[in-house]
Protein backbone atom coordinates (compact mmCIF):
# COMPACT_ATOMS: atom_id res chain seq x y z
CA UNK A 1 0.00 0.00 0.00
CA UNK A 2 1.49 3.04 -1.13
CA UNK A 3 0.91 6.83 1.17
CA UNK A 4 -1.87 8.06 -0.69
CA UNK A 5 -3.58 4.48 0.73
CA UNK A 6 -2.47 5.17 4.35
CA UNK A 7 -3.78 9.03 3.46
CA UNK A 8 -7.14 8.17 2.57
CA UNK A 9 -7.41 5.23 5.57
CA UNK A 10 -6.56 7.90 7.73
CA UNK A 11 -9.20 10.48 6.54
CA UNK A 12 -11.75 7.46 6.94
CA UNK A 13 -10.91 6.96 10.42
CA UNK A 14 -10.59 10.64 11.21
CA UNK A 15 -13.87 11.38 9.88
CA UNK A 16 -15.89 8.15 11.49
CA UNK A 17 -14.31 9.56 14.52
CA UNK A 18 -15.80 12.88 14.68
CA UNK A 19 -18.93 11.22 13.46
CA UNK A 20 -19.01 9.34 16.42
CA UNK A 21 -17.84 12.36 18.50
CA UNK A 22 -21.17 14.36 17.39
CA UNK A 23 -23.39 11.74 18.03
CA UNK A 24 -21.91 11.32 21.45
CA UNK A 25 -22.93 14.98 22.10
CA UNK A 26 -26.23 15.19 20.49
CA UNK A 27 -27.22 12.66 22.47
CA UNK A 28 -25.97 14.24 25.71
CA UNK A 29 -27.39 17.23 24.77
CA UNK A 30 -31.17 17.13 23.60
CA UNK A 31 -31.50 20.88 22.99
CA UNK A 32 -28.58 22.15 21.75
CA UNK A 33 -26.77 25.74 21.79
CA UNK A 34 -24.81 27.70 19.65
CA UNK A 35 -21.12 28.56 20.54
CA UNK A 36 -20.52 31.57 23.11
CA UNK A 37 -18.43 33.59 20.48
CA UNK A 38 -16.54 36.76 21.21
CA UNK A 39 -18.42 39.37 20.88
CA UNK A 40 -18.17 42.62 18.45
CA UNK A 41 -19.85 45.91 19.15
CA UNK A 42 -19.40 47.32 15.86
CA UNK A 43 -20.72 44.33 13.96
CA UNK A 44 -24.48 44.36 12.55
CA UNK A 45 -26.25 47.39 13.83
CA UNK A 46 -29.37 47.03 12.77
CA UNK A 47 -29.37 43.55 13.61
CA UNK A 48 -29.15 42.51 16.98
CA UNK A 49 -29.60 38.60 16.59
CA UNK A 50 -26.45 38.01 14.83
CA UNK A 51 -23.74 35.75 16.68
CA UNK A 52 -21.14 38.63 16.28
CA UNK A 53 -22.92 40.57 18.73
CA UNK A 54 -22.61 37.39 21.41
CA UNK A 55 -25.99 35.93 20.48
CA UNK A 56 -26.56 32.00 21.71
CA UNK A 57 -29.45 29.51 19.78
CA UNK A 58 -30.59 26.90 21.86
CA UNK A 59 -33.10 24.97 19.97
CA UNK A 60 -35.61 21.54 20.57
CA UNK A 61 -33.10 20.28 17.73
CA UNK A 62 -31.69 20.07 14.41
CA UNK A 63 -31.36 17.79 11.47
CA UNK A 64 -27.39 16.87 12.17
CA UNK A 65 -27.40 14.71 8.71
CA UNK A 66 -28.17 17.39 7.17
CA UNK A 67 -25.19 19.71 8.42
CA UNK A 68 -29.03 22.28 9.03
CA UNK A 69 -27.25 23.68 12.33
CA UNK A 70 -29.11 26.72 14.23
CA UNK A 71 -25.73 29.11 14.52
CA UNK A 72 -27.05 29.51 10.04
CA UNK A 73 -30.43 31.30 11.87
CA UNK A 74 -28.14 34.13 12.79
CA UNK A 75 -25.13 34.19 10.82
CA UNK A 76 -26.76 37.35 8.96
CA UNK A 77 -26.96 35.94 5.36
CA UNK A 78 -30.50 36.07 4.14
CA UNK A 79 -29.84 34.62 0.78
CA UNK A 80 -27.43 31.64 1.58
CA UNK A 81 -26.62 28.15 -0.16
CA UNK A 82 -29.79 25.98 0.09
CA UNK A 83 -28.17 24.25 3.00
CA UNK A 84 -27.49 27.39 5.56
CA UNK A 85 -30.62 27.08 7.68
CA UNK A 86 -31.68 25.89 10.83
CA UNK A 87 -33.55 22.58 10.23
CA UNK A 88 -35.27 20.83 13.32
CA UNK A 89 -35.05 16.76 13.57
CA UNK A 90 -37.62 15.02 11.55
CA UNK A 91 -38.84 13.35 14.90
CA UNK A 92 -39.37 16.93 16.33
CA UNK A 93 -43.33 17.67 16.76
CA UNK A 94 -43.05 21.10 18.48
CA UNK A 95 -39.95 22.80 17.48
CA UNK A 96 -38.55 25.58 18.34
CA UNK A 97 -35.52 28.56 18.68
CA UNK A 98 -34.85 30.34 21.27
CA UNK A 99 -32.10 33.22 21.06
CA UNK A 100 -29.60 34.40 23.87
CA UNK A 101 -28.85 38.14 24.14
CA UNK A 102 -25.95 38.45 26.33
CA UNK A 103 -27.50 41.90 27.97
CA UNK A 104 -30.60 43.16 28.15
CA UNK A 105 -31.59 44.18 24.81
CA UNK A 106 -34.40 46.76 23.12
CA UNK A 107 -35.62 46.00 19.81
CA UNK A 108 -39.38 46.29 18.11
CA UNK A 109 -39.22 44.09 14.77
CA UNK A 110 -38.25 40.59 14.32
CA UNK A 111 -37.60 39.41 10.69
CA UNK A 112 -37.37 36.31 9.50
CA UNK A 113 -36.60 34.34 6.21
CA UNK A 114 -37.82 31.40 5.67
CA UNK A 115 -36.51 28.38 3.05
CA UNK A 116 -39.68 29.96 1.15
CA UNK A 117 -37.15 32.75 0.17
CA UNK A 118 -34.91 30.68 -1.88
CA UNK A 119 -36.89 27.40 -2.36
CA UNK A 120 -40.29 26.56 -2.74
CA UNK A 121 -43.15 28.93 -1.21
CA UNK A 122 -44.86 25.91 0.20
CA UNK A 123 -41.80 25.89 2.65
CA UNK A 124 -42.49 28.86 4.65
CA UNK A 125 -44.07 28.13 8.00
CA UNK A 126 -47.56 29.81 8.30
CA UNK A 127 -48.25 29.41 12.26
CA UNK A 128 -45.77 30.09 15.05
CA UNK A 129 -45.87 31.97 18.13
CA UNK A 130 -42.97 35.22 18.67
CA UNK A 131 -42.20 35.68 22.47
CA UNK A 132 -39.77 38.02 24.46
CA UNK A 133 -38.62 37.64 27.99
CA UNK A 134 -36.50 38.82 30.17
CA UNK A 135 -34.95 36.53 33.60
CA UNK A 136 -37.94 34.19 32.84
CA UNK A 137 -41.01 37.07 33.18
CA UNK A 138 -42.06 37.33 29.76
CA UNK A 139 -42.51 40.62 28.41
CA UNK A 140 -44.15 40.52 24.88
CA UNK A 141 -45.80 37.79 22.77
CA UNK A 142 -47.40 37.53 19.20
CA UNK A 143 -48.77 34.73 17.69
CA UNK A 144 -48.72 34.37 13.87
CA UNK A 145 -51.30 32.37 11.90
CA UNK A 146 -51.93 32.36 8.38
CA UNK A 147 -48.64 33.90 7.34
CA UNK A 148 -47.38 33.55 3.14
CA UNK A 149 -44.96 35.69 3.57
CA UNK A 150 -41.28 34.36 2.95
CA UNK A 151 -39.63 36.61 4.58
CA UNK A 152 -42.32 38.11 7.10
CA UNK A 153 -41.64 41.21 9.40
CA UNK A 154 -43.52 41.25 13.05
CA UNK A 155 -43.69 44.43 15.23
CA UNK A 156 -43.37 43.37 18.59
CA UNK A 157 -42.27 45.84 21.52
CA UNK A 158 -39.51 43.84 23.43
CA UNK A 159 -37.75 45.90 26.01
CA UNK A 160 -34.68 44.96 28.29
CA UNK A 161 -35.37 41.35 26.78
CA UNK A 162 -32.30 38.66 27.36
CA UNK A 163 -34.26 36.11 25.18
CA UNK A 164 -36.81 35.91 22.13
CA UNK A 165 -37.86 32.34 21.55
CA UNK A 166 -40.18 31.07 18.20
CA UNK A 167 -42.13 28.35 18.54
CA UNK A 168 -43.61 26.71 15.49
CA UNK A 169 -46.79 24.94 14.54
CA UNK A 170 -45.59 22.07 12.07
CA UNK A 171 -48.08 20.39 9.55
CA UNK A 172 -47.55 16.63 9.09
CA UNK A 173 -47.92 15.23 6.14
CA UNK A 174 -47.40 18.53 3.96
CA UNK A 175 -44.24 20.46 2.73
CA UNK A 176 -44.42 21.90 6.33
CA UNK A 177 -43.87 19.29 8.40
CA UNK A 178 -40.57 20.54 8.88
CA UNK A 179 -39.32 24.34 9.49
CA UNK A 180 -36.80 25.43 7.68
CA UNK A 181 -35.54 29.17 8.66
CA UNK A 182 -32.66 30.78 7.12
CA UNK A 183 -32.55 33.54 9.38
CA UNK A 184 -33.80 35.55 11.91
CA UNK A 185 -33.45 39.85 12.66
CA UNK A 186 -34.04 41.73 15.55
CA UNK A 187 -34.22 44.81 14.85
CA UNK A 188 -34.37 48.14 17.19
Amino acid sequence: MNARGFAQIGAVAYGAALALALVTVLLRSPQPVTPALETNPGCSPGDFAHYCRGVRARVSSYDVFGNHHPLFAIDGRRSPELREKWVPGRRDSAPWIELWFPMRTDFSVVRLTMAGHSETPNRTMVSYRLSCSAGGELRAELDVRDNRAATPTHAIECSGVDTLRIEFEVEPGTRRDLVRLVEIEAVP
